[in-house]
């Protein structure tokens, strides 16, 4: 696969919410990670890093790495797809592997939704066609929005590794401080519905 036409691989914007959750995983993995949950073949994980959660999620499914491309290389669609997303936009491609984009998050009632620019850069290893996304919140693109809190904090790493007949291996990572305080009902909302 050639990522040299108009594709780039951005992060699920529903992982924004799930940046804070509760401390209450049943498992425990290597550095740290703690399990979550799991369904539908989505493993959710997390831990604790100088007061903010980390997120990651991990899964495979058998779809073309092109397709994943493509879907992602779309950001005026992402509310169609992306949980919670209510509102994304383009503002610059800087070249068919590098872009800034504007989404706004709807948060449930009584929290203030949350929105982010973000600049994103995708890289496929030409030795196993490994394709890595990283996207970091950036200040300065768009004025802040009355009523909307602004993702000032927001790292994602998205790496898509492709397998035999078909399949990808799936792992999003999430670093982020959604600012406010976030009530544990609508973590586990997130985290039970977003992946």
């Amino acid at each position: 696969m050639s990522l040299t036409k108009t594709s780039i691989l951005t992060l699920g914007l529903a992982g924004l919410f799930f940046s804070l959750f509760s401390p209450s995983a049943s498992a425990q993995v290597a550095d740290g990670w703690e399990l979550k949950t799991e369904k539908n073949g989505v493993k959710v994980y997390y831990r604790k890093n100088s007061g903010v959660y980390e997120l990651k999620l991990v899964t495979s499914i058998k779809v073309p790495l092109s397709g994943i491309v493509s879907l992602f290389d779309e950001v005026a669609k992402y509310p169609k797809w992306g949980y919670k997303v209510a509102e994304a936009r383009l503002l610059k491609r800087v070249s068919p592997t590098e872009m800034y984009y504007y989404s706004r998050i709807d948060f449930p009632w009584p929290m203030s939704d949350r929105d982010v620019v973000l600049h994103t850069k995708l890289e496929q290893n030409p030795h196993n066609n490994t394709v890595t996304s990283t996207s970091v919140a950036v200040s300065g693109w768009v004025p802040e929005v009355k009523d909307v809190v602004r993702l000032k904090k927001a790292n994602t790493k998205w790496t898509l590794i492709p397998g035999a007949g078909g399949w990808l291996y799936i792992e999003y990572y999430l670093n982020s401080d959604p600012g406010g305080n976030i009530p544990d009902w609508a973590i586990n909302m997130a985290l039970d519905m977003g992946p």
